[in-house]
């Protein structure tokens, strides 16, 4: 009774906020593609206080539990689409994708995640709101929104349809949507990817540090280099390229705990909101202009860099990122350790030998 007053609810949210208008719109959109799909991706818009108001165990669940209220919207939408014949070849509600997106997050303490308290709390999959200035970014790369498998047995009636349906959630590597250990329920044979059916998506990965730490170390030099501890944010599919070097943005997510070599905490990014421009007031207007000029590309301004400054280190090429790193071992932090003023310590990894002997005699040369 609980699970089906929570969808009564769902359904009531999405007829007042009027996402199940555009629900219906993305349905008709799906309706007259000619593509065939096996995941039908929706992104329903979620504000948690009108949600609260409206039935506190939902709101709680999207709080809280948001994977589980997941399914509860899941739940309605797949009975909306056979009520109302929406998408004639949609067979099963695990076909259906719901990604909820947050406008806020109560302003309470305990929704906050902060680097300096530990430990830190990524167990429960539930959302937390982080501020932060980026300091790093990738290029969008793709990942595996979902994935149709069958049975490999063909006497198996899960051989046909879309019963094994597999999508992406968040804090979930890509090992757990595709993989070739999977096992059919029914006769306990390996499930095979139907492979025409694979939807990727665009994912970019970026990282951020701390407002708070920035503006406690803002001043504070004691002539020693040091590195901020920075957080890993996961952008998928209509957040990627919302974000630039050096702007501060609050965040809100799902951490999750990544094991590498290194156990690392990081960000599934459910929404991004724009603070402000973090970009220092001495540079000069020329600088400002160029930044600006370039900032559609998380390369283009180091590389023009590295390009203009570094002519006088390294021969003309197109070794940007080379020289870029040239550049930065360069800088003299310093000038009270004279026994470290003519080391310069470079790391360069290549399989072209050649290259790492022409960089040391040109560096030698201009040394001399």
């Amino acid at each position: 009774m609980s699970n089906l007053k929570m969808k009564e609810a769902a359904l009531i949210y999405l007829d007042r906020s009027g996402g199940l208008q555009k629900f219906i719109d993305d349905c008709k959109y799906y309706n007259d593609s000619k593509q065939s799909y096996a995941v039908y991706r929706f992104k329903i818009l979620i504000n948690p206080s009108d949600v609260v108001e409206l039935d506190a165990e939902l709101g709680n669940h999207i709080l809280h539990q948001p994977l589980k209220a997941a399914e509860v919207f899941q739940s309605v939408c797949f009975i909306a689409v056979k009520t109302l014949s929406l998408i004639g070849q949609l067979q099963t509600e695990t076909q259906i994708n719901i990604v909820l997106k947050l406008t806020h997050l109560p302003p309470l303490p305990s929704y906050g995640l902060d680097l300096c308290e530990f430990p830190l709390d990524y167990t429960s999959q539930r959302f937390y709101m982080m501020q932060g200035i980026v300091i790093a970014m990738t290029t969008i790369t793709k990942y595996t929104q979902g994935a149709r498998f069958l049975c490999s047995d063909e006497a198996c009636p899960l051989s046909k349809g879309f019963q094994y349906i597999r999508v992406h959630v968040p804090g979930a590597t890509e090992s757990a949507t595709i993989r070739n250990d999977f096992l059919c329920n029914l006769c306990a044979s390996s499930l095979q990817e139907d492979r025409k059916f694979r939807v990727l998506g665009d994912k970019q990965i970026v990282e951020i540090i701390a407002t708070k730490a920035l503006r406690a170390f803002q001043g504070y030099s004691n002539n020693q280099p040091f590195r901020f501890q920075s957080l890993t944010i996961f952008l998928r599919d209509e957040s990627v390229n919302k974000m630039n070097i050096g702007n501060e943005y609050k965040i809100i997510g799902i951490p999750t705990c990544v094991k590498t070599s290194q156990t690392a905490v990081c960000i599934e990014a459910n929404s991004i909101t724009f603070c402000n421009s973090k970009v220092p007031s001495g540079i000069s207007d020329n600088f400002r202009c160029l930044l600006s000029l370039t900032s559609s590309s998380c390369w283009k301004f180091t590389a023009i860099l590295a390009n203009i400054f570094a002519s006088q280190i390294t021969p003309p090429g197109t070794y940007n990122l080379l020289k870029l790193c040239l550049l930065m071992s360069l800088v003299q932090t310093t000038d009270r350790n004279k026994e470290l003023e003519d080391c310069l310590d470079i790391l360069i990894i290549t399989s072209d030998t050649l290259l790492i002997d022409r960089y040391i005699c040109d560096m030698n040369f201009y040394k001399y």
